[in-house]
């Protein structure tokens, strides 16, 4: 079960209806196995069809969650005209096995659908979503 209060999804849909008509990305920050916070990233690839976290940027957030005791705890990013279901190149770029993904659909920008995901070797098994 993926759990988000209703602030981390808002930002995290405020931050892919921002990027449109590009895919946008980011991170959820965790600790203790609980979602803390939502950190909007760069889309380095500037793409409606993949995104890659900016590598400088990944580089910062990596050492700030290290300093705050956090990890983590998801990666999102947005299908800008597709379903929310990681792709093929989604699914071969998964190398956090413990991360969360969510996949925001904008398919229909008046309707945002978020799902959620492990991916572990390429395999992917879905996780229900509760936003509260």
């Amino acid at each position: 079960m993926i759990e988000l209060d209703r602030s981390q999804y808002d930002e995290i849909v405020a931050h892919c209806q921002a990027g449109y008509p590009n895919e946008a990305c980011g991170l959820v920050a965790g600790k203790e196995g609980v979602a803390v916070r939502v950190i909007p990233m760069r889309n380095a690839d500037v793409s409606p069809a993949t995104y890659r976290l900016d590598p400088q940027e990944q580089f910062r957030v990596f050492e700030d969650l290290d300093a705050e005791g956090q990890d983590v705890w998801g990666i999102f990013h947005s299908h800008t005209h597709s379903e929310a279901y990681p792709s093929a190149t989604d699914r071969r770029q998964a190398l956090y096995p413990e991360a969360h993904y969510l996949i925001l659909t904008l398919q229909d920008r008046s309707a945002p659908r978020l799902r959620g995901f492990r991916i572990l070797d390429g395999e992917v098994t879905e996780e229900d979503v509760m936003i509260g």
